[in-house]
């Protein structure tokens, strides 16, 4: 994947830049392509092999997997997604997923297949749950409500007339805003199955309904019904891999296997950082600003000495709660299971309607003996692909929350820092049982699905942290809680001038759309507002020759 024209592990010529970015996910790349589009010289740091962060893959001889997308909405001609990707120089096509199904919920074996359009959706959940009418017809105009004031926020000259169509359901939405999901739907129903098929895709954002945030749901279920859900062609490190190439044309510098090991401060301001480099060694160096696109508490609890920040921003990050982590079983699964199942969609099993049970086990360091599934067929997402599996073969993943405490792996916390927990007999038999627990789930949507296994390999949240050192081992940055969204979530500015944040813990979301726009508003910030307007509307700027940073004085390059 590495490109061959530019060194990425080895070599650096210069030791001060405008902007640093630390972490190569797609956040802190959409930042850094859209600043070396703008003239600003730019080195992006991060400490694995690959750039992408949750947007790479990894290869097993016949296999490539997808580490972290299974499936993005909003991907149309003209969505959010690809105009950004636009604006910072990537090309990347998107297919399709099953209109009339891009999801499909299993909920103790009742099927239900989640379709484009809200009112399609009513339609099917009216058809579903008769006697649920009026609490469901609730709910979709809370939905609407909450789409139109989205679009009012976007461009209040057009949403305005959204806003007054949909009045009833935007002021529930403004009511209910802080609220969980779980607290609006007690007002709309007691059906235990319609309330999980509701809550059906909170695997996407890791929260039950009496944690989730009702804004953020909204939000997550927007985002795929408008246009239903799409998969990158190539998989999700085209899309990093896009992106890295449009820096590199810029002038801008990669860097991998790279581990930064502080955000330096001087007087008050980021003036660069430190790396470890096997090539290089121990090295520093300068710059006029840093972009974090690391973990939200290490970057504010290990990367910055805490001695810079206030009390208050401490105390802050110290209280921070991370979204719960996932395990995941990649599989290569002989093609005639698939033989009856030819739509692309989605697989959502609940053996059980007790959400809040899966989450509490995984909090608590508990196996849950009857997990909720999700399962993924890249194969079926990307049918041209060669590289996702053998001939004969489908490509698989099944994943569910996980608990991300050692101990709930069979092995020490001593076992995780030195790395020897990977070859530990019990963490091995405990990927294995863990394996066996979602594959007897999933048979209930993949009949046979346990006798055609082929290829296995499991990654636990020990192995997501290992590769990108988030903490717990999350995909998701901080919980999607009320507590912790909207403008109670970190904005791309800190106390410390020159240092500002991007990724899946910053206000505007989780996700690779959430992070990108992080990574735009990021870039925002730095070398002003326009970058954004052109980003959202998908422009790419022509290069400019300003030397820094927009607003910021340049500190001395020592």
């Amino acid at each position: 994947m590495t490109n061959l024209r530019h060194d990425r592990f080895r070599k650096l010529d210069r030791r001060d830049f405008d902007v640093v970015v630390v972490g190569a996910g797609v956040g802190g790349l959409t930042a850094a392509a859209l600043l070396a589009q703008r003239g600003r010289s730019v080195l992006v740091l991060d400490r694995h092999y690959l750039a992408g962060g949750n947007a790479t893959i990894f290869k097993r001889p016949g296999y490539e997997f997808d580490v972290g997308v299974h499936y993005v909405g909003q991907c149309a001609s003209g969505g959010p997604l690809p105009c950004i990707l636009e604006a910072a120089g990537a090309r990347v096509k998107f297919n399709p997923m099953d209109p009339d199904g891009f999801d499909t919920l299993l909920v103790e074996g009742r099927e239900f297949r989640v379709p484009i359009g809200l009112d399609a959706y009513r339609e099917r959940l009216v058809a579903h749950f008769p006697a649920e009418r009026e609490g469901i017809d609730r709910y979709i105009r809370f939905l609407q409500g909450a789409e139109a004031i989205q679009k009012t926020v976007q461009s209040p000259r057009q949403g305005l007339r959204g806003l007054g169509t949909h009045a009833r359901g935007a002021l529930t939405a403004l009511r209910w805003v802080d609220s969980t999901l779980g607290q609006f739907l007690d007002t709309c129903t007691r059906d235990p199955a319609l309330r999980t098929v509701l809550a059906g895709e909170a695997g996407t954002y890791a929260e039950p309904p009496s944690r989730a945030s009702l804004a953020l749901h909204a939000a997550l279920m927007l985002h795929y019904l408008e246009q239903g859900g799409f998969y990158p062609e190539g998989g999700g490190q085209v899309m990093a891999d896009e992106l890295a190439a449009s820096i590199e044309r810029s002038g801008g510098k990669l860097l991998l296997s790279s581990r930064v090991t502080e955000i330096l401060v001087e007087n008050g301001r980021a003036v660069g950082v430190s790396f470890e480099n096997k090539h290089l060694g121990p090295t520093t160096v300068r710059a006029r600003a840093v972009i974090s696109n690391a973990d939200i508490k290490r970057t504010f609890l290990s990367l910055v000495n805490v001695r810079h920040w206030s009390g208050k921003a401490l105390k802050r990050a110290k209280s921070w709660e991370m979204a719960p982590a996932l395990g995941v079983a990649y599989l290569g699964v002989k093609r005639e299971v698939f033989a009856k199942l030819p739509r692309n969609t989605n697989y959502w099993v609940y053996p059980h309607t007790d959400l809040d049970a899966l989450y509490d086990d995984a909090r608590a360091g508990r196996m849950t003996s009857d997990p909720m599934v999700y399962a993924t067929i890249a194969s079926l997402k990307d049918p041209t692909n060669p590289r996702l599996s053998p001939p004969g073969v489908v490509n698989l993943q099944l994943m569910t929350v996980a608990p991300s405490q050692p101990s709930a792996w069979g092995v020490s916390d001593a076992q995780v820092q030195s790395g020897e927990y990977s070859e530990s007999e019990r963490y091995l038999a405990e990927k294995v049982a863990f394996a066996t627990r979602m594959k007897r789930v999933a048979e209930q949507a993949l009949p046979g699905l346990g006798q055609s296994v082929v290829f296995e390999e499991v990654a636990t949240p020990l192995t997501h942290s290992r590769y990108t050192l988030s903490t717990g081992g999350t995909s998701y940055g901080l919980a999607l809680t009320p507590s912790q969204f909207l403008h109670r979530r970190p904005g791309a500015k800190t106390e410390i001038e020159g240092l500002y944040l991007c990724g899946a813990s910053c206000q505007m979301g989780h996700g690779i759309l959430g992070s990108m726009v992080n990574g735009v508003v990021a870039a925002a910030a730095l070398a002003g507002r326009e970058v954004f307007t052109d980003a959202m509307a998908g422009r790419r700027a022509a290069r400019s020759a300003a030397p820094g940073v927009a607003g910021s004085p340049a500190p001395a390059m020592g």
